[in-house]
């Protein structure tokens, strides 16, 4: 086995793949090769390091003594703790004949008081991420050599074992291409979603993969309908797969293979898998990918249904937007923000006036009506940035990030003005709306708090027009 990871392995493409893993598994990842030697750089920011040394250098000189003392005398595995107390796992990556490199992973907090269990925990973490990469590595480095088989079918194993374990839906398409993107140094690699009644691009890699990128193609297209035909891959050339919007400025290297796999579950087809592969692959390869393929189905259905559920769990039925409990945790968030940065922060709450009589008078399914049509004005008022919410019976809440209360009076009066103006039903509706903008040591509570309360004032002063709550 070769021991430069430099001259065998190509590091653009390690460290996206590097980066993806770091992301799936919540913690730091750094490289070396056998000399000590930096191979790749740390994946995540490294916040950590800035708390513990107070804004140095992130990998000063006292670091990489550390890390070359470290390593030298690591024998297979050890939890070393760096000049700054933070606590690595530390490994030798190759096998116990030929030794290749170290990995070095670090939690991506600092934890002051770490109970044994959380320490079990990133250790038990660590030791999946080593596995993982080990096998990731022999493989290349091997088959780069003999062309063994028998590692690719390792690395595989092991990545799809943390594909299945992933719910979220960006981390497992990153995993999905990124892996292979390493371990076969494919040209290119598209996962394509099933939505409904087509097939929506939601991932691809490789030099030509950004034009593909949210392209959809619909179930009835005569090569999706070849695709889908069958369990196993169609091996397609570029000709078949031009009239695909999307594959019109794609070029692959002549002789390069490409295969897609259908991707299917119990419940059917819930997308596809292509790859373009740089040499035809045997039997035993395209059994690997078909394996690769079948735990990829898995866990896009299972990332799919978890984030369908997210999304209906924080979403009103009737008027698309968010509902009282996802307002209130982006809201955090959006708080949070304005303290860290210093930017502005405004939130307007609106009531419908008169709305119970308009039930009481015209049913409530014409009060749905209104309500619909009310979240449609407000949608249509503000910007993509902007979050809306109905935060409960006639009640809408908008937060506008960077927008200080000149900027929330206009978009309030544009709102009220809009519905004032719009052909409702049976008669005309009007609302009255209270503005209130964030400030210091703001609270969830007290923000909205101090917005309803401008809002009926608004109510009381006579409705239809807007309130400014001031400090």
């Amino acid at each position: 086995m070769p021991t430069n990871l430099l001259l065998s392995v190509s590091v653009k493409y390690w460290q996206e793949f590097q980066d993806t893993l770091a992301k799936v598994m919540d913690a730091n990842i750094y490289i070396f090769d056998i000399n000590g030697g930096s191979f790749s750089r740390f994946s995540l920011p490294v916040e950590l390091c800035q708390e513990v040394n107070k804004g140095r250098e992130l990998r000063n000189e006292k670091c990489i003594s550390f890390y070359k003392s470290a390593l030298a005398s690591l024998e297979d595995k050890d939890i070393v703790t760096c000049p700054y107390g933070i606590k690595l796992c530390a490994y030798r990556l190759g096998s116990y004949a030929q030794k290749i490199g170290f990995l070095v992973v670090a939690p991506t907090r600092l934890r002051t008081q770490v109970g044994l269990e959380e320490e079990n925990t990133f250790v038990s973490k660590a030791n999946s991420i080593y596995q993982t990469i080990n096998e990731v590595l022999k493989a290349i480095l091997e088959k780069n050599l003999l062309g063994l088989r028998r590692l690719e079918l390792n690395s595989i194993y092991e990545i799809s074992r943390l594909m299945t374990s992933i719910v979220e839906l960006d981390k497992v398409l990153d995993l999905i291409t990124n892996s292979l993107i390493i371990i076969y140094k494919a040209e290119l690699c598209v996962v394509g979603l099933r939505e409904g009644d087509k097939i929506k691009v939601a991932q691809a890699k490789g030099e030509h993969a950004q034009p593909l990128i949210g392209r959809e193609w619909p179930l009835v297209h005569p090569l999706m309908e070849q695709v889908f035909s069958k369990v196993e891959p169609s091996f397609l050339s570029l000709e078949e797969l031009r009239p695909l919007p999307g594959f019109a400025g794609v070029e692959v290297t002549p002789g390069a293979e490409i295969l897609i796999y259908p991707l299917w579950t119990a419940l059917g087809a819930v997308g596809l898998l292509g790859i373009v592969a740089p040499v035809s692959m045997d039997d035993n390869g395209d059994k690997n990918l078909q394996i690769y393929a079948n735990f990829a189905a898995v866990a896009l259905s299972n990332a799919t249904l978890i984030r369908r559920l997210e999304r209906e769990a924080e979403t009103d039925v009737l008027t698309g937007f968010f509902n009282k409990r996802a307002l209130r945790n982006i809201l955090a968030n959006e708080l949070e923000r304005t303290v860290r940065y210093g930017t502005p922060l405004s939130v307007i709450f609106l009531d419908i006036d008169d709305f119970k009589a308009y039930n009481d008078a015209f049913g409530h399914l014409s009060g749905d009506v209104v309500l619909e049509k009310t979240a449609e004005i407000i949608r249509n008022s503000i910007r993509t940035v902007d979050i809306a919410g109905r935060y409960g019976g006639e009640e809408f809440v908008i937060i506008l990030p960077g927008t200080n209360k000149e900027g929330a009076v206009r978009v309030a009066e544009r709102i009220r003005k809009s519905i004032e103006t719009f052909p409702f039903p049976h008669r005309r509706i009007t609302a009255s709306i209270g503005i209130a903008s964030a400030q210091k040591d703001d609270s969830i509570d007290l923000l909205l708090a101090r917005a309803d309360q401008a809002c009926y004032r608004a109510k009381k002063e006579g409705k239809n027009r807007f309130c400014l709550n001031l400090p």
